[in-house]
C-alpha cells in the first residue's frame, strides 16, 4: 500500500496540515432541532452532540483528539442527570475555547445538497420543513465572517461506571444555527484537527474544523424524488424504454472505447468496468440535455470501488486530469485504496474536451471546498 502523506488545507490564508479527524458522526434525532424532527419521534431535542466513547482505547483516541481528559466530571446533581457546576468547575469542563469553527461555504453547500429533501421530503417529519428553508439560508448568508469560531465544553454522562458516552455542546450562537439546519438520520458531522504548517517556535494550539454533510442518495442532484421522476417516464411507452436502454448500452460502449482501462487499477476487463457519469445523468435529463446524458465525453471508465468514490464526490479531477481528494475519508482508508490524498497525481482520464463536465463535478458533486485544498 502507498504511504499516505498528511493532507493540507488553507484557512483564511494560513496553511494547515490535517493531523487527525473524526468522520461520520450521524445526526441522531435526539440532537435535531424541534422543527426538523422525524414524525415517529417525540421529545424536544437536546443541544449536546455525541462524539464517541471516552473509555478504553477509543477513549484514549478521543482524549488525544480533543486534548482533553476530564470527560464526565464533575457532577453535583446526578439525580437530575445533568451538571450543575460552579464557575471554577465550568472552566475545568471546557474542552476547546474559541478554537472550533464552521465555514459559511460548507453550511451553504449543505443546504444546497439538502434542498430537495427540504421540499420533497422522502422522510416523514412532524411538520413541513420546507417552510423554514429560505429563512435558514438567509441566516447563513448573513454571517459576518466566512469562518465562525466557537468554544465547546463537556456535557457527558457519568452516572454509572459503565457509561462512557462523550457529549459536547456550545453556548455560542453558531451552535444553535447548525442544529436548525441538519436533518435526522441522513446528515452527519465531520471534524478535522488542524495544525499550522509554518509557525514560530513554542506551543501551537490546534484548531477544529466542524463540517456537516448529507448522505449522497439524499443530495439534491440525485434525490429519490428526482430519480422517481425519470424512472417513470420510459414505462409509459415500451419503444421509448427500449430506445433508452439501447442508448445506455451505446454510451457504455463508447466510454470504454475512448478510455479502455480504469486509471486507478489499470483493469481492462470490460466486465469489471463501469461507465461513470461525470455530470450525473439525472441532472442532464432535468436540464433537458439528452445530448450530454449519453455523450461519451461525460463518462469515465472506472472499476467499481473508484466509481463509487467519484460518483459520490469523495474525489474529483482538474481539467488537466490531476486527482483531487476530499477530506471525508481517514488516512487508513486512503492507504487501503492505494491513493495518497496529499499528491495531485495525474491520471489517464483523457481530460481533453471534458472541461464542462469536470467543472460541474468539482462545483456540485465533489464533497469539499476546492479553494481550501492545497
Amino acid at each position: 500500500m502507498e504511504e499516505v502523506q498528511t493532507q493540507k488545507i488553507k484557512i483564511q490564508g494560513i496553511e494547515y496540515k490535517i493531523v487527525d479527524s473524526i468522520q461520520d458522526l450521524r445526526a441522531e434525532d435526539s440532537f435535531i432541532h424541534n422543527s426538523n424532527k422525524l414524525e415517529q419521534f417525540t421529545g424536544s431535542g437536546e443541544a449536546r452532540k455525541y462524539v464517541g466513547s471516552y473509555r478504553g482505547d477509543k477513549g484514549e483516541a478521543l482524549s488525544h483528539f480533543f486534548d482533553f481528559t476530564n470527560w464526565g466530571v464533575p457532577y453535583k446533581d446526578p439525580e437530575r442527570n445533568r451538571k450543575t457546576m460552579s464557575a471554577a468547575e465550568v472552566v475545568n469542563a471546557v474542552i476547546q475555547k474559541d478554537t472550533c469553527f464552521f465555514s459559511k461555504s460548507n453550511l451553504l453547500q449543505y443546504l444546497d445538497d439538502a434542498k430537495a429533501e427540504y421540499f420533497a421530503q422522502e422522510q416523514s417529519y412532524h411538520q413541513n420543513i420546507g417552510a423554514d428553508y429560505e429563512s435558514r439560508k438567509k441566516e447563513i448568508e448573513n454571517l459576518v465572517s466566512d469562518y465562525v469560531y466557537f468554544s465547546i465544553y463537556d456535557v457527558s454522562d457519568n452516572l454509572l461506571d459503565t457509561q462512557s458516552r462523550a457529549y459536547i455542546r456550545s453556548d455560542d450562537s453558531i451552535w444553535a444555527v447548525w442544529r436548525k439546519l441538519i436533518l435526522p438520520k441522513i446528515s452527519y458531522l465531520s471534524i478535522l484537527k488542524l495544525l499550522p504548517i509554518n509557525h514560530a517556535n513554542g506551543e501551537v494550539r490546534p484548531i477544529f474544523y466542524f463540517r456537516i454533510l448529507l448522505d449522497y442518495q439524499f443530495r439534491s442532484l440525485v434525490h429519490p424524488s428526482l430519480l422517481k421522476e425519470y424512472a417513470d417516464e420510459p414505462a409509459i411507452d415500451a419503444p421509448v424504454k427500449k430506445s433508452h436502454r439501447l442508448g445506455q448500452e451505446k454510451y457504455r460502449r463508447q466510454v470504454i472505447d475512448h478510455m479502455g482501462q480504469c486509471p486507478f487499477t489499470q483493469i481492462t476487463d470490460e466486465r469489471l468496468l463501469i461507465a461513470s457519469h461525470i455530470k450525473p445523468y439525472v441532472v442532464c435529463m432535468k436540464e433537458k440535455r439528452e445530448d450530454q446524458a449519453l455523450h461519451h465525453l461525460n463518462g469515465l471508465a472506472l472499476s467499481p470501488t473508484y466509481d463509487k468514490l467519484f460518483d459520490q464526490g469523495f474525489i474529483t479531477f482538474t481539467d488537466g486530469g490531476e486527482l483531487i481528494c476530499g477530506t471525508q475519508l481517514s488516512p487508513m482508508t486512503w492507504s487501503r485504496l492505494n491513493i495518497n490524498p496529499a499528491i495531485r497525481k495525474k491520471l489517464r482520464i483523457f481530460p481533453e474536451d471534458r472541461e464542462e463536465y469536470l467543472d460541474y463535478h468539482r462545483r456540485h458533486v465533489f464533497q469539499g471546498n476546492i479553494d481550501e485544498l492545497l
